[in-house]
C-alpha cells in the first residue's frame, strides 16, 4: 500500500490518448484502484476535521500525502537531537496520560 502513497497509479490510456472505460480495466488495474480507494480512505480517516478541510476531497493518496507533508512541515515540537520515533514516544505517552484521567 505504501507503494501506492510514494507512486501513485497511473489509470490505461487508449491509442488516441483518453481514458479506457473501467470496463475495459484488466484485473491488475482493478487491484490497484481499489487499493488507491482504501488508501485514501485509510488516510482521511486519520485526519482530523481541520485536517480534512485543508485537503482536495477527491485528491489520490499520493497528492493528500504531499499535501499533508506541506501541512505539517515545521510544526513538530522535537526538542533538539530527538528522533521522530522518540518524539512519537513522548507524544503517545501524553496521550495515555490524558486518556488516563479523561
Amino acid at each position: 500500500m505504501w507503494m501506492i502513497i510514494k507512486t501513485g497509479i497511473t489509470l490505461p490510456l487508449d491509442g488516441t490518448g483518453k481514458l479506457v472505460s473501467c470496463e475495459n480495466w484488466g484485473t491488475c488495474i482493478i487491484k490497484k484502484v481499489e487499493a488507491n480507494a482504501k488508501e485514501t480512505c485509510t488516510l482521511k480517516c486519520g485526519l482530523t476535521k481541520e485536517e480534512l478541510n485543508r485537503v482536495d476531497p477527491f485528491s489520490s493518496p499520493k497528492e493528500l500525502w504531499e499535501k499533508l507533508i506541506k501541512l505539517h512541515e515545521g510544526t513538530s515540537n522535537t526538542k533538539e537531537g530527538e528522533s521522530v520515533s522518540q518524539l512519537h514516544a513522548r507524544i503517545q505517552d501524553l496521550l495515555n496520560c490524558l486518556h488516563t484521567i479523561g
